[in-house]
């Protein structure tokens, strides 16, 4: 759950047992309704405008969201029918449901790669001061933090470092330093030819 921006007048709140986000205006009542994951929501960030934000799903992607795009009610029968079994806390996600789309998906884009297990991974858009947000950035089950370009949707950066899930991270918002759990730091320069890292140990 968290604030669509500084006004503090509207809330986005993942629901984690149906495949939807929801914009509450007031108390107990939905501004609306956003379909398009097909598990859980682990984490939900807002990109300050009031407009934008993103999720992390069980089903190993982050989705971007306008909420201009909600309905007020779901559309009818919007759950998606499960015909296995599956626990992302100590299963991997069956490989043949990875390409699988929700038939009424809302989201603006899709951003796929990182893996969503064991934890509640969570997600972020880069800072605005050092890359006017146009990066977002999530821990993974593979010891990893994936930088995924915002508009194109391409995987420009895998900063890994560790042996255990990075669950949490986030990026300084002034410098180009990312710190993990567990901690370290990172210089999260982004480049689709080259990454370059600088390491610090405590």
């Amino acid at each position: 759950m968290c604030f669509a921006d500084e006004s503090g007048n509207l809330i986005y709140l993942e629901v984690m047992t149906i495949s939807a986000r929801r914009c509450f205006i007031g108390r107990d009542k939905a501004a609306g309704v956003l379909v398009g994951h097909l598990e859980g929501v682990t984490f939900i960030d807002s990109r300050g405008d009031g407009c934008y934000f993103i999720s992390n799903g069980k089903e190993q992607t982050i989705k971007l969201w306008d909420i201009r795009k909600m309905s007020s009610t779901p559309p009818a029968k919007h759950e998606v029918q499960r015909n296995y079994e599956w626990d992302y806390r100590w299963m991997e996600y069956p490989p043949e449901l990875r390409n699988l789309k929700h038939p009424f998906d809302q989201s603006v884009s899709t951003y796929k790669g990182h893996s969503v297990l064991r934890t509640l991974i969570h997600c972020y858009f880069s800072p605005l001061h050092s890359t006017g947000q146009k990066y977002i950035y999530t821990g993974s089950n593979d010891s990893s933090v994936y930088i995924y370009d915002l508009v194109s949707g391409d995987k420009v950066a895998v900063l890994k470092h560790h042996s255990s899930p990075i669950r949490v991270c986030n990026w300084h918002p002034h410098y180009l330093m990312l710190i993990k759990f567990p901690g370290s730091c990172e210089s999260p320069i982004v480049s689709k030819k080259r990454v370059r890292r600088r390491h610090f140990y405590y």
